[in-house]
Formats: C-alpha cells, sequence, structure tokens
C-alpha cells in the first residue's frame, strides 16, 4: 500500500513539473509567434487594432523590403553578411585558440599550469563593462580600432567558457591514443590535429555553436569598435527608429535575424546536448 501510494504522489509531481515545463515553453514561444505572424501585415493593418489576429491579407514582401532598407548608407542585408562573416571568423578563431590552448594546458605538465587555470576562471569572474576602458586604450594603441580586424581581435580571446570546457574535454581522453601515435612516428602537431582534436570533435562542435551564438547575438563590441561596419545586432537597434513606425518591418528585421541561428540551434542541437553534461563536455 506504501509503494502504491509513492508511485501516484510520484506520478503527481511528474505531471506538475510537466506541466510547468510546458508553460514556460509557450511563454518562450508566445512571443517569438506573435512576432512572426505581425512580420506578414502590413503597417495599415497592424496600425488599425490587429495585434494578436492573423493577417487579413499575407504580406510576404516585408523580409525583401526589410533587406533592402537602407541605414545611414548601409542595406540590412549587407549588415547581414557582415554579421555572417564575423561570426564565422570570430567562431573559427576564439575556438581554434581555445582547443589549442586547452588541449596543451591539459596534457602538459610546464611552469605556471596552475596560474593558467586560475586566470581563465578569473576572466569569467570579472564583468565584462569593467574591461571596456582597458579595452577601448588598447584597440586605440594598436590602431585596429573601427575595424572588422579589431574586433576579430577581441574575439581571439582563447580564455574563459571555451576553454574551461574544453580543458575539461581533454582531460578525459586518454593519453593512450597520444603514445600510439608516437609510435607510428607522428610529432606533437600530428597528434593534436590529427588524433587529438578529432577525438574532441563533439565538444568542439558544442562549443563552437555556442560561441556562434553569442557572437552573432553580440551588440556591444561591433558597436564600439567596428565604426561604420554595422552587423545585423547594431542595424536592428538602428532600424527602430529609421524604421518611422513601421513595425511589420522592425518585425520582419527581428525575423531575419532570429532565423539563421534559430536554423543552426536547431541542426546542432542533439550535438550540443549529448556533448554537454552536467555543466561540462564529454570527451
Amino acid at each position: 500500500m506504501l509503494k502504491r501510494n509513492k508511485h501516484s504522489a510520484y506520478k503527481v509531481v511528474k505531471w506538475i513539473v510537466f506541466a510547468i515545463f510546458v508553460l514556460y515553453a509557450i511563454s518562450l514561444l508566445a512571443p517569438f509567434l506573435w512576432m512572426l505572424l505581425n512580420t506578414f501585415k502590413s503597417n495599415g493593418e497592424y496600425n488599425a487594432g490587429n495585434f494578436f489576429g492573423f493577417p487579413k491579407e499575407w504580406k510576404f514582401d516585408n523580409i525583401i523590403e526589410v533587406l533592402k532598407f537602407e541605414i545611414q548608407g548601409q542595406t540590412v542585408l549587407s549588415m547581414l553578411l557582415m554579421s555572417i562573416v564575423t561570426t564565422v571568423l570570430g567562431t573559427v578563431i576564439n575556438v581554434g585558440l581555445s582547443a589549442i590552448s586547452a588541449y596543451c594546458v591539459a596534457k602538459y605538465n610546464f611552469p605556471g599550469k596552475k596560474l593558467i587555470l586560475g586566470a581563465a576562471i578569473f576572466t569569467m569572474v570579472v564583468p565584462i563593462v569593467g574591461t571596456l576602458p582597458a579595452q577601448v586604450k588598447m584597440m586605440d594603441f594598436l590602431r585596429i580600432n573601427n575595424s572588422l580586424i579589431g574586433v576579430l581581435f577581441l574575439y581571439s580571446g582563447c580564455f574563459g567558457f571555451n576553454f574551461i570546457m574544453l580543458h575539461s574535454s581533454f582531460e578525459t581522453i586518454s593519453w593512450s591514443y597520444a603514445e600510439a601515435a608516437q609510435i607510428d612516428g607522428a610529432n606533437r602537431f600530428q597528434i593534436l590535429f590529427r588524433v587529438m582534436l578529432p577525438l574532441a570533435k563533439g565538444p568542439i562542435i558544442a562549443v563552437s555553436i555556442l560561441q556562434a551564438i553569442v557572437i552573432w547575438n553580440d551588440y556591444s563590441t561591433p558597436f564600439l569598435f567596428m565604426g561604420n561596419l554595422k552587423t545585423l545586432a547594431v542595424g536592428l537597434q538602428e532600424l527602430q527608429s529609421a524604421a518611422n513606425g513601421n513595425y511589420p518591418l522592425q518585425f520582419a528585421g527581428v525575423m531575419v535575424a532570429v532565423i539563421p541561428i534559430a536554423i543552426l540551434f536547431a541542426c546542432f542541437q542533439k550535438t550540443i546536448i549529448k556533448n554537454t553534461v552536467a555543466g561540462g563536455l564529454k570527451g
């Protein structure tokens, strides 16, 4: 009898938790679906008060219009392309350097190893805003301010979250693979690029997708350090005033920014979930 009561109580708790998660999921999806519906409305229909219903006449050319929309001499399409270039290059540089650094710290013993680990953790504690004055002075000193190269330089930092996650992943990979490769005559670079990095492919992909999302959505870095070059995150903020009250056009701009990264995440969500376990990455 007691066992049956425990089982019934467990089922009740399970359904309550399930209901809470369903409500939470609806709260996340509802704004997105509302914005998606309003993307296909005309500005007149939206201003007439049709905020929550389906469009009376579907206006599919809002996406094309917003891509052609010009803000301070640049179109939204050019900003989209700039976001793609910045995200791809920034992710490759950041994750590549993070993976190499994490591998060296995880697999080799050298003086200052613990100091590097401590510094990596410390960079995650310091607020980003607190480092902005130093970043501005450094960029001015190096004369790479107001350029794509300068932003990629800032994204190239190999400490922080990616380093910690990949370090924990490389630590779980047995060194016997490297020893076997050494017996076959492989040098250290061959061991890294032909043995260790392929073994950590899953975690590297997971970290890369998360890093790509961060760079794609980043507003402050391109706004402060790219000058006249604008990414889509910066352009959307300026579209708000430039669209002159055309809310469906603004919603279309947001959809242009959301859909690519949402598709990317949907394609690799199993990889992210599979390789991310309890705050760490599996090797």
